[in-house]
């Protein structure tokens, strides 16, 4: 090789080591610099839920972490989609987040058609707290068991009702999923939030609660509700010696949860920014203590295993629909 060749090839080599480092050195200033502004989480429900609860301690926190304020915007409707497509309208730049919650899988199941793919197209950064449900009834009620309960709604079907909080949510779909796996009669009972639905239940105008934890805990505690079933083993010290639903009806185990997402293509050193900022937030001796408090669990995730407790609950509630007969909306 001539000496000007071999100059030539230095040249290139020097250029392209140049090239390498300004691009590397870019996306580290990139990942430095996120965020530079306000950031929003939004919430597909109305202030004072759970999922608003979930919002507001974890966007503190964030706003600490990150430097910037997190602001937290409602945006109820469509049980939570409404939410959930004005974040995915909008840029993948990590300035808009999501509070999402179970509600998600159950909207996703049961709509006949969806504006955008509920897994592939959300970066999923972490779950934050998980609760199970409640299957409960009065003290005075004659039921001591989730077995008898089953028994008699098999022998009297159409004559044991259960509430919900609306057509179409987990509540609704759980009760349905009991009489798909056992044959129960159980019917259900719609209503707008389980203010109302506590209401009749107390008085006596339906005989089932079907309910979150973090609704179900406190009324247990006050012993207006004797619970007799829990869908998961992680449940707060006091409903440790409540039955599990999975080791009386085969595969009924299921857990609510809240989580942070975001629109998929957002950076991945961003994505990964707000992933361990969140982890630790989850991870930390207040938030957990808050969530006892709620009667959920601080639970953090990675995103293989949030996009996969997504895509299995759409498809146990496909089968929970199908079987039953439920029309999608």
């Amino acid at each position: 090789m001539t000496r000007r060749r071999l100059l030539g090839s230095w040249v290139k080599a020097a250029v392209a080591i140049a090239v390498a480092l300004a691009f590397t050195a870019r996306e580290g200033r990139a990942a430095d610099e996120y965020p530079s502004r306000l950031i929003r989480m939004v919430v597909g429900f109305a202030p004072g839920g759970s999922s608003d609860t979930a919002a507001r301690l974890v966007g503190e926190r964030l706003s600490k972490r990150l430097g910037q304020p997190v602001v937290i915007e409602n945006k109820p409707g469509a049980g939570g989609m409404s939410a959930t497509t004005q974040v995915l309208n909008e840029p993948a730049d990590g300035y808009s987040l999501l509070l999402l919650a179970s509600a998600h899988s159950v909207a996703a199941a049961m709509r006949a058609k969806l504006p955008f793919d509920p897994v592939d197209d959300l970066e999923w950064i972490s779950t934050v707290a998980t609760y199970g449900m409640v299957v409960g009834v009065r003290p005075g009620s004659p039921y001591g068991s989730l077995p008898e309960l089953i028994a008699a709604a098999k022998e009297k079907p159409g004559t044991i009702h259960f509430y919900s909080v609306g057509f179409g949510t987990a509540h609704h779909l759980l009760g349905e999923w009991i009489n798909a796996a056992t044959g129960a009669g159980l019917v259900h009972v719609p209503y707008r939030g389980s203010t109302p639905a506590l209401a009749d239940f107390l008085g006596g105008r339906v005989e089932v609660m079907i309910d979150t934890m973090t609704f179900a805990y406190p009324q247990s505690v006050a012993g207006a509700v004797r619970p007799l079933a829990v869908t998961t083993r992680q449940v707060p010290a006091e409903m440790k010696d409540v039955a599990f639903s999975g080791d009386i009806v085969p595969g009924l185990e299921y857990e609510s949860w809240l989580g942070i997402a975001a629109k998929k293509g957002i950076p991945a050193d961003v994505a990964d920014r707000l992933r361990r900022e969140v982890v630790a937030i989850v991870k930390s001796d207040d938030f957990q203590k808050e969530m006892r408090a709620l009667g959920a669990n601080a639970t953090p995730s990675t995103a293989a295993e949030f996009a996969g407790r997504v895509k299995r609950e759409i498809s146990e509630f496909n089968k929970v629909i199908d079987a039953r007969g439920i029309e999608r909306q």
